[in-house]
């Protein structure tokens, strides 16, 4: 049985249908990348999985409880988000605290675990992404490169069973990616279940085991890694690879 399944997500911005339709299943220990031209609605797909923004319509199966994407009903929500991590492009960490207040603050205010054990945990999560020498730094003082480290460590505070990554590349320097993409790598070889909006084709095919090509709120393409770059079948997919590569 698939870890999170959704069905028939729509939702508009005013007269703009940003998503019409769209069904996922994902397996445990999956990495989906989920990639289309901007515009064709990968973010607000995320967004609305995870309740940062209401569907119109669509159910959600995530373990054994059944979600109504088009009811935000907050207990239900806090709820849902116990059990998954978000990673945003613009890394939305607290730029008056350190790289480990950052990690902990969910510890403490929300999980109510002891500072000091928040401490230890936080120092380890740091140290998993390689920023442990810089856990004192603030915002300010990190590369974005480094700051997306940190968010990916303050999205793995909470033991999640499932990270939601939007484009964590996008706001990087090209000589940045790499430590972020290592990161990623390496959860993904830990079993971490992922999802990733992501422009990075080498990663889309050489990390996720599952590949979703959105256009116009749509999946039109969807099927193994290996397969989907060597082999995809409708042509709209030919086209935005063979634009991607150049």
């Amino acid at each position: 049985m698939a870890m999170l399944e959704i069905h028939g997500i729509h939702k508009s911005f005013g007269d703009a249908h940003i998503l019409n339709g769209v069904d996922l299943k994902v397996n445990k220990g999956d990495v989906v990348a989920i990639l289309g031209p901007s515009g064709s609605g990968k973010t607000t797909l995320l967004r609305c999985i995870n309740y940062l923004e209401t569907a119109d319509q669509g159910t959600m199966r995530f373990g054994d409880e059944q979600y109504d994407l088009s009811n935000t009903d907050h207990k239900l929500i806090a709820q849902f988000r116990r059990h998954t991590g978000f990673v945003f492009q613009n890394y939305n960490l607290f730029i008056n605290k350190t790289a480990l207040e950052n990690v902990t603050l969910g510890l403490i205010t929300a999980g109510k675990i002891p500072k000091k054990q928040a401490e230890q945990i936080g120092m380890e999560l740091l140290e998993k992404v390689g920023m442990k020498d810089r856990a004192s730094y603030y915002p300010s003082q990190l590369s974005g490169g480094q700051q997306q480290r940190v968010a990916i460590a303050r999205a793995l505070a909470g033991n999640p069973e499932i990270i939601f990554f939007d484009e964590p590349t996008s706001a990087l320097d090209p000589e940045l990616i790499g430590e972020v993409l290592g990161v990623m790598k390496k959860l993904a070889e830990e079993g971490m279940t992922m999802i990733v909006v992501t422009h990075e084709m080498g990663f889309a095919r050489n990390v996720s085991n599952h590949v979703i090509f959105m256009e116009h709120g749509v999946i039109v393409e969807e099927g193994d890694a290996h397969t989907f770059f060597e082999n995809p079948k409708n042509e709209r997919t030919r086209e935005f690879l063979r634009m991607e590569e150049r």
